[in-house]
């Protein structure tokens, strides 16, 4: 089994690396996806460039081309892609969770980097993400499969719907698009558009109710990094933050243990 999880971990490097070159794709204007991971050119790189941690050490976290510094998030994008597929094989075995869970976070991923780099969540990505997601719960529920991130809620009658894989991934991104939507009315501007679209997109992967495991993750996450920058002083307050890496952690984190999560606050009001 260490075997299976170095060469996944491998795996894992090569999306990473995959990740970085769509997230360069998407945001480089006028869009192109040359053989690159550079943002600022428009040279393609040899392919020994684009293999994972040794590109980088390669270029010394330059662009051989025009110079540009690549910035280090791209090798912790590899390596935390790596750790991430190691932790879904882990999590899931070798199973269809398994490519169902894959497809999710690479989509996530790259969304994580280009609001990362750009403070852009490109529709480029989060519709077709739509598409996909809404795809695979129709698959899902017509197989009568159940993913471990499904959460039975106790309902009798009428309401054991909402036990439905695609009612509840649809409830799921109405309740997440709903309450991001009301927070970018309130704050009059300090949470944009995409970031609604994006916890739509994430409450349409992990259904109702873990979209709330994955808000209130990516909600304490982000407060708490910005906390951090505010004492430390490396942001001003109105310095602007992307929200988006920390929602898509929060969907990570809802597909791996949503719901043990859920299960764990709610266990309280199951004991006598």
């Amino acid at each position: 089994m260490y075997l299976i999880y170095i060469l996944v971990f491998i795996i894992g490097l090569f999306c990473g690396s995959l990740v970085n070159y769509m997230g360069g794709g998407v945001t480089r204007e006028p869009r192109s996806f040359i053989f690159s991971s550079c943002r600022e050119c428009t040279a393609g790189w040899q392919w020994l460039y684009m293999v994972p941690i040794l590109g980088f050490i390669l270029t010394r976290g330059r662009c051989p081309q025009c110079g540009k510094s690549l910035g280090l998030h791209m090798i912790l994008v590899e390596i935390g892609c790596g750790v991430l597929f190691t932790l879904l094989v882990w999590r899931f075995g070798l199973t269809w969770e398994l490519s169902l869970a894959a497809i999710y976070c690479l989509v996530l991923l790259i969304l994580l980097v280009t609001d990362l780099e750009k403070m852009l969540l490109p529709n480029v990505i989060t519709y077709p993400g739509f598409i996909i997601v809404f795809v695979l719960s129709v698959a899902v529920m017509a197989l009568n499969f159940e993913p471990r991130w499904a959460f039975h809620i106790p309902a009798t009658g009428f309401f054991s719907i909402l036990n439905n894989y695609l009612v509840s991934a649809l409830l799921g991104a109405l309740t997440g698009f709903i309450l991001l939507l009301l927070v970018a009315v309130v704050s009059r501007g300090g949470m944009a558009l995409g970031d609604v679209k994006l916890a739509g997109l994430i409450g349409l992967m992990t259904g109702f109710p873990n979209i709330f495991v994955a808000l209130f993750v990516g909600i304490i996450g982000g407060g708490l990094i910005a906390g951090l920058l505010l004492l430390s002083r490396l942001r001003k307050r109105k310095d602007p933050m992307p929200f988006g890496p920390f929602l898509c952690l929060g969907g990570m984190v809802a597909l791996l243990w949503g719901t043990e999560i859920l299960k764990w606050y709610l266990s309280p009001l199951s004991t006598p």
